[in-house]
């Protein structure tokens, strides 16, 4: 089979697609990625056939609003983005099609719409793919859906169901023209609603990258979705461990420091580095501030460094604790590593992850109000030196080392794929 895999957003998006690909190539299959321009050498650094789509200039602009992470406007900046995309992915997926008839299946992140019309309107295989569980937008076992939403899941059923209701036909409100309007343009002339009910949920099959432990799947989901593992991924194969970070660790010698990292689409991240360095010193410990935007560090405190890279899953082991912004892929690191972290939850999945890892007993959440020198050291020393926290990091990174296998998941894909293309007579 062919694997056409689509992602759509940050690197947090990107990696995950490139574990798929990874793992699919190494069962014989042919695999390429479509792709961004801003995020493309992802996956060329991974060796993988990509097509790069849209321009960074243009791409840049969305990343560079910093009304990107507010909890209200955030989605609102995107959906006014996501036709527009879908758009520029269509043509490089009708080639991939034409390229290989009959053999191709299109693997696509929910956000990336073009997998569901270039399946509706070419006849191929589309498997969904969701990173989080707040994806799901479950009535049965609610996600807390934007920063102070916490009453949501506490509240009746049946004023969930109302209040769900009112979230999907917002979410139309802002796409389902948009979304009908690129449709038309294939050829697909009955409208469709329910955007983020329904239409982004591929009937050949939905994957949830997460483990069942970690969100149960919920009567109300697709019947076709399957809860499978976290796909850890990195670029650590790629671009290795920076001598002068191992420099960094040895003269920390026994001193474990707290990492501090904000995300990798975070153009807006300098209070956050200000309140890093100023809980670093409250604290006494060395920190390691990491970002792909030097510019954003104003201060390096004495004993902590800063880097614009570090592979997650050779660095997080070795600190204290981890401060991040609450990416579920940043959040899966922590867990595999065992370490204790605290998010700075600021808007889409991240609320809804921070609860999870909360009650969980890995860590805990602030939202960026909240997030100052003082309540980060609080925060972190509460969870160092807490051994029920010990006791549940050790408890979890057991069972990311259990999690369904490599080859599980290849089985699973391929038989998404092979009756996917059964179903259309190929």
């Amino acid at each position: 089979m062919k694997f056409v895999l689509l992602p759509l957003g940050s690197a947090g998006d990107v990696h995950p697609l490139v574990w798929v690909a990874k793992v699919l190539a190494g069962r014989g299959h042919e695999v390429c990625m479509v792709a961004q321009a801003m995020v493309a050498e992802i996956p060329r650094r991974a060796g993988l056939r990509t097509i790069e789509v849209g321009t960074r200039e243009e791409q840049e602009k969305v990343v560079k609003n910093p009304d990107l992470w507010h909890p209200k406007k955030g989605f609102q900046i995107l959906a006014e983005r996501f036709p527009h995309w879908a758009r520029e992915m269509l043509p490089a997926i009708k080639a991939e099609i034409d390229a290989g008839p009959g053999e191709t299946v299109l693997i696509a992140g929910g956000i990336a719409l073009a997998g569901r019309m270039a399946s509706e309107a070419w006849g191929v295989p589309c498997v969904t793919v969701h990173l989080q569980p707040s994806a799901f937008l479950s009535v049965e076992a609610s996600p807390v859906m934007a920063a102070g939403l916490e009453w949501l899941p506490k509240m009746p059923r049946w004023v969930r169901r109302i209040l769900f209701g009112m979230i999907h036909r917002e979410v139309d409100r802002a796409l389902a023209r948009r979304v009908n309007e690129v449709r038309k343009e294939l050829g697909l002339r009955e409208a469709v609603r329910g955007i983020f009910r329904e239409y982004w949920m591929s009937p050949d099959g939905v994957l949830a990258l997460f483990p069942e432990w970690f969100a149960a799947k919920q009567k109300d989901w697709p019947e076709q979705a399957v809860t499978t593992r976290f796909p850890l991924y990195d670029e650590a194969g790629e671009r290795g461990v920076d001598a002068e970070l191992e420099e960094f660790f040895v003269e920390c010698g026994a001193e474990k420091p707290v990492l501090f990292t904000p995300g990798s689409a975070n153009l807006h991240a300098e209070e956050f580095f200000a309140v890093a360095a100023g809980a670093c010193e409250r604290m006494g410990r060395r920190g390691l501030l990491v970002t792909q935007y030097p510019e954003q560090v104003k201060r390096v405190p004495r004993g902590c460094r800063m880097f614009e890279y570090v592979p997650f899953s050779a660095t997080f082991s070795r600190c204290a604790a981890v401060v991040h912004h609450g990416g579920v892929g940043t959040c899966a690191q922590g867990l595999a590593a065992g370490v204790p972290q605290l998010l700075m939850a600021m808007a889409h999945d991240q609320p809804d992850n921070g609860g999870r890892l909360r009650r969980m007993g890995v860590g805990d959440y602030v939202y960026p109000k909240k997030f100052t020198a003082e309540r980060v050291a609080e925060k972190v020393e509460g969870l160092v030196r807490s051994s029920a926290v010990a006791a549940a990091c050790a408890k979890y990174k057991k069972m990311m080392g259990e999690q369904m296998g490599r080859e599980e998941f290849g089985k699973l894909v391929e038989g998404l794929g092979e009756r996917g293309l059964r179903r259309r007579g190929s």
